[in-house]
């Protein structure tokens, strides 16, 4: 098999770039699929993603030639693409490439990172905008998605075959039972006391990510602590870049209240964006991870198979796939936009460490190991049609 990948990789930083560079790692030295790599980025920063403007028209016209050449002289035939979520502008992007490239290729593969077009085609389009979608967007080959629960969206472009591929991150501490475990055991033995239980949000920092629920919990929590007399806090350490400026400001404003501070310092901690190196250090002192998110295009969380890696206990939401990732009757989840739920967790979990096997867990399900053998299947049964 000949596939180009038309996609593009870190920088900037988030979960689909990520997957992609962990999709090109994967497949870099399989003699069964030859990889061919069209980096299609248009935004610079974060910030830039969802604008729209001359510059990346053009960049986004030199990416389709390339791709068509890439076609012409050296036989990639398959087309693996990242369709955008329900936003129109990146919708219309996709248009693009699609009316440009996919006439040259054999069999077209999309691999959806977030909430597909299927709910946006029916609630938010316009007629014309549906039958375009569906003219230039459907019928692909396969669909690669993330979960069981976005199936029903992938079917809405009618493709010949759906297969469900969960992300994956490579093993950030192959030496977990041997140094990370005992310090975890160390600290949660020393909270039956008193002390510090460090709670880790890394992620982009935004309310639809449940942030500030996080911050509200936090808060709540240190109240309960100390109208029992306990000598214990609950601190929440804050990772990622914001996302609106009005969003950082009301952060910024909310870390000054008396009630997130207190004789030890502040009890919510921003340490801007991480970098691998911070990252993990920010992972190895973490007692517990928590990431409420209602966020429209919620995927798949790649910042959770990390904090699995990790063996942390998790809080999250009962929002879309994320209830896929974990455990049946896991005890971590909360309803979404409900801090005090939060808050009761964090309670809950102080003192404790991975009792759910979340990093077991992992190693099953989550590693670039598991997330490669699944992406050969998927590919080479295309080949073998």
């Amino acid at each position: 098999m000949k596939l180009l990948v038309f996609a593009h990789v870190p920088p900037p930083f988030h979960g689909q770039s990520f997957m992609v560079q962990q999709l090109l790692d994967e497949l870099c030295d399989d003699e069964s699929i030859k990889v061919f790599h069209v980096d299609s980025r248009l935004s610079r920063d974060v910030d830039d993603i969802a604008s729209a403007s001359p510059r990346k028209l053009g960049l986004l016209l030199g990416y389709c030639l390339k791709a068509i050449w890439l076609r012409l002289r050296r036989g990639a035939d398959h087309f693996y693409f990242v369709p955008a979520p329900g936003l129109r502008n990146a919708v219309y992007r996709d248009w693009i490439v699609m009316l440009l490239c996919r006439p040259f290729f054999r069999r077209t593969i999309f691999h959806y990172q977030a909430s597909g077009v299927g709910g946006w085609l029916e609630t938010e389009a316009r007629g014309w905008e549906r039958w375009v979608s569906r003219l230039l967007l459907g019928r692909p080959a396969l669909s690669i998605v993330l979960g069981d629960y976005y199936h029903e969206d992938a079917a809405k472009l009618s493709p010949r075959r759906i297969v469900t591929v969960p992300n994956c991150a490579p093993d950030p501490c192959p030496d977990y039972a041997a140094t990370l475990q005992p310090a975890q055991h160390a600290r949660a033995q020393a909270l039956g006391q008193a002390g510090t239980f460090r709670v880790l949000y890394l992620s982009l920092c935004y309310r639809d990510k449940g942030l500030f629920d996080a911050i509200d919990a936090v808060a709540d929590v240190n109240a309960r602590l100390r109208a029992n007399g306990l000598a214990k806090r609950v601190q929440l350490d804050v990772a990622g870049k914001f996302y609106l400026a009005d969003e950082e400001a009301e952060f910024n404003e909310r870390l000054g209240q008396a009630e997130l501070n207190d004789a030890h310092g502040p009890l919510v901690v921003y340490h801007g964006f991480a970098d691998e190196p911070k990252k993990r250090d920010l992972f190895a002192q973490a007692d517990a991870f928590v990431l409420a998110s209602y966020y429209e295009f919620e995927a798949h969380p790649v910042s959770l198979v990390e904090a699995m890696a990790h063996g942390l206990p998790i809080i999250a939401t009962r929002w879309r796939i994320l209830p896929e990732l974990f455990p049946d009757g896991y005890e971590g989840l909360v309803d979404t936009k409900s801090p005090g739920q939060i808050a009761d967790r964090l309670n809950g979990f102080i003192g404790r460490t991975d009792e759910a096997g979340l990093r077991d867990r992992f190693l099953r399900h989550f590693t670039r190991q598991a997330f490669g053998e699944k992406i050969r299947v998927a590919l080479l049964a295309l080949e073998n049609e």
